[in-house]
């Protein structure tokens, strides 16, 4: 009994000065009254002992108890000898600093670089690019969170077991799967004895396909555990990638079925400016080509971009928070809205798509699609069992999509897609006053647009009847006022000549300038990012 007290006394006292209440007076008073206790004990041998054992645990938690409040908040509560997380400095002690040297550790990880031999090609990247975070953050907070929450006696019960067992928690470190396919894609580029996929191309009006080899690549498992040990370390680090042989993903056989057009849609843009069509077949042939395997997807975004003159884009209108502007790359909404309509008739997936801001011309209503930076796009996923191609192409001022592969839709079967317009709002005109321009001058400077309200359904319809009819999407399209410029500077009268003597006829005054009531520039759409006629006839 007496040796029982003895190591309760001790740890309780160590766990004490741990959590920063010290060995004061109250802790000395614990051990006279714990030693008290082990002096009746022993004095009376009888049958009440259990008595005086429940005795002793009240009168401990008493003696705990006592601790005022202030010596248990003069300080935060702090983590227990035997809990560590491993690559963390030894000075964290509380839950406060395991936050934030949790935190260090992340912006360790963005900031940290690495290099990847692979047979001898040095590839250069950082870990923020392969999307490198703390997995398991959470839970090493909430198991921190155990040693440090509740009363003394219940923090004491749950810390003394980590002086025979204690536990230290390694931080998980995982990478975004996207993010490392494409390095690792990347890195393989760059291997010469890599396999090459299979691959297709449409060219005058047939298929070429290129066989497959297998080949050498980069061994993920392996490597991606190699990339999590050398993240903890300090310094960069070269990791010598394994290779092994492997097959190409791709191969011819899986292409050779891709000859059935599954849906095809052209728009025209023959009232737009040479600055437009530019940027329509700059950004038409950058979306050509494409080979989806089940399950990949194409993003209108990601092909095009960056919108830049250095890239091939120029100069033209634009829909900007309902205002027409001129923006580098205007006409790639007409690019997104033709591929958006294809994959509607192909019956592949939208996995994004966004309507403009304002009404266009060249489809129907709720048929366009936008795109503007990042956050408006179009995006098409393969959701077929076989592989698919998508074709693009401009011709005569027509840009066309084409979605190939293997048909297998029942051929006494027919879609369509029908517009409803649930409500429209008449335009209005908004003046902007011009001082430096005088009263009755008025120039147009962009054209407004109704606002609207749409439907867009999707009808099936077997043998010529009517099977179904979805709804794709509903949309709302906002009314801009024709915006028009007047003049406002009145001009002082002329001075009255003086009589000429002798002469015949009489003075003359000056007329105000005409009014330029010329047409105003085409507008275009793009919601914030290139944009494009809304006035040109639709091509279907």
């Amino acid at each position: 009994m007496k040796k029982n007290i003895g190591n309760i006394t001790a740890a309780m006292a160590v766990f004490m000065a741990v959590a920063g209440f010290g060995m004061g007076s109250r802790a000395g008073s614990f051990e006279v009254r714990a030693e008290k206790q082990e002096a009746k004990a022993d004095d009376k041998k009888s049958t009440d002992s259990d008595a005086k054992e429940e005795e002793t645990t009240k009168e401990q938690e008493s003696t705990q108890e006592a601790v005022t409040e202030e010596e248990g908040t003069k300080a935060e509560r702090r983590l227990p000898e035997g809990f560590s997380v491993s690559g963390l400095d030894d000075s964290v002690k509380t839950m406060t600093a395991l936050n934030e040297a949790l935190e260090k550790l992340q912006n360790k990880l963005d900031e940290k670089k690495f290099i990847l031999s692979v047979n001898g090609e040095q590839i250069e990247s950082s870990f923020s690019d392969l999307g490198a975070s703390i997995e398991n953050k959470e839970y090493i907070l909430s198991e921190a969170g155990k040693y440090t929450s509740g009363n003394m006696i219940e923090r004491f019960a749950k810390s003394a077991g980590l002086i025979e067992n204690p536990e230290s928690i390694t931080p998980d470190i995982e990478f975004n799967e996207e993010a490392l396919n494409s390095f690792f894609n990347r890195a393989n580029s760059k291997n010469p004895n890599a396999p090459v996929n299979a691959t297709i191309k449409r060219v005058n009006g047939a298929f070429e396909i290129t066989p497959e080899h297998d080949g050498y690549a980069i061994d993920k498992e392996s490597t991606v555990d190699k990339l999590k040990e050398a993240i903890l370390k300090t310094g960069e680090e070269t990791i010598e990638a394994q290779v092994t042989k492997q097959e190409a993903t791709v191969k011819a056989e899986d292409l050779k079925d891709i000859k059935d057009v599954l849906g095809t849609f052209t728009t025209n843009y023959s009232s737009s400016t040479s600055e437009r069509a530019t940027n329509i077949a700059v950004g038409t042939q950058k979306m050509d080509g494409v080979l989806l395997m089940p399950g990949e997807t194409i993003s209108g975004y990601e092909r095009m971009q960056p919108f830049t003159i250095k890239n091939g884009y120029k100069m033209a209108k634009a829909y900007q928070n309902g205002l027409v502007v001129d923006s580098v790359g205007g006409g790639a909404c007409q690019i997104a809205t033709t591929l958006y309509q294809a994959a509607l008739r192909a019956e592949v997936k939208i996995t994004e798509r966004k309507n403009h801001s304002m009404i266009v011309g060249y489809v129907q209503p709720s048929g366009d699609a936008a795109i503007a930076g990042d956050y408006k796009d179009i995006k098409v996923t393969n959701n077929r069992s076989t592989p698919i191609y998508v074709e693009a192409v401009t011709s005569g001022r027509n840009v066309t999509f084409t979605i190939w592969g293997k048909e297998d839709r029942s051929a006494n079967r027919t879609i369509e897609f029908v517009s409803e317009v649930i409500n429209e709002t008449p335009k209005g005109k908004t003046y902007k006053d011009d001082p430096s321009k005088p009263v009755g001058y008025v120039r147009k400077e962009s054209d407004g647009h109704k606002g609207r309200t749409s439907k867009l359904w999707k009808v099936v319809k077997e043998n010529g009847v009517e099977v179904s009819r979805e709804l794709v999407s509903s949309d709302t399209y906002r009314m801009a006022d024709d915006i028009y410029i007047r003049g406002t500077r009145v001009d002082a009268p002329a001075p009255t000549a003086a009589p000429v003597e002798n002469t015949e006829g009489g003075g003359e005054t000056a007329n105000d300038a005409p009014a330029d009531n010329g047409p105003a520039d085409n507008s275009v759409d793009v919601s914030q990012g290139p944009g494009f006629d809304p006035n040109i006839n639709a091509g279907q």
